[in-house]
């Protein structure tokens, strides 16, 4: 009986973690994976129609997968474009334009994605 509820409560702990360093406004909320869809065009000039990522014409990779991402890394990576913590042009102009609730729906339809 100890052993099953320990179990049931790492599950829950390790399917909520988010990394430590995430504030309280770059917690995960629940988003909608519709409106994400929606959301994702602005993603898919980079990362394909279907956040499968892209090669350069020398097949090095470019633009990172984003189909099936696990929620936690997305959320952190968007938070960091957008907070300056990680440098690139794009992605923080981009992330910079995005509000909680697009980055929580843009996180639950690429999780939603295989």
């Amino acid at each position: 009986m100890i052993e099953k509820r320990l179990n049931t409560a790492f599950a829950v702990i390790f399917s909520c973690m988010v990394p430590a360093e995430l504030s309280s406004a770059e917690k995960p909320q629940k988003g909608d994976v519709e409106a994400g869809k929606a959301r994702s065009v602005l993603c898919a000039g980079c990362h394909g129609p279907n956040g499968e990522g892209k090669n350069m014409p020398d097949g090095q990779a470019s633009f990172p997968r984003l189909a099936g991402q696990v929620p936690g890394y997305f959320i952190k990576a968007i938070y960091d474009y957008k907070m300056d913590r990680r440098n690139d042009a794009m992605m923080s102009a981009i992330a910079k334009g995005l509000s909680d609730i697009d980055i929580a729906n843009l996180t639950a339809y690429y999780a939603s994605l295989k």
